[in-house]
């Protein structure tokens, strides 16, 4: 059973983009889309860490000494 939602109430108020810009947009579109097939190596990159808020973390430097289970979702 598919459920309509209005674009509007899923970008957010100080977004500079609306739902079209980023629905029409081929660098967004790009992101929709898998690149890593299942089981194989994620590209590198470097987050804040949500308890010590100003330092980061690096996949790279933690993947280097053990496996690591990566889950996205949102915690808001």
């Amino acid at each position: 059973m598919s459920q309509h939602v209005d674009p509007a109430s899923i970008t957010p108020v100080d977004s500079p983009l609306t739902y079209e810009d980023i629905m029409s947009s081929p660098f967004h579109a790009g992101l929709f889309t898998p690149t890593v097939d299942q089981g194989g190596v994620a590209p590198d990159f470097t987050l804040e860490r949500v308890d010590l808020p100003g330092a980061n973390v690096c996949l790279g430097d933690v993947a280097r000494n053990q496996p690591v289970a990566l889950i996205f979702g949102s915690y808001t």
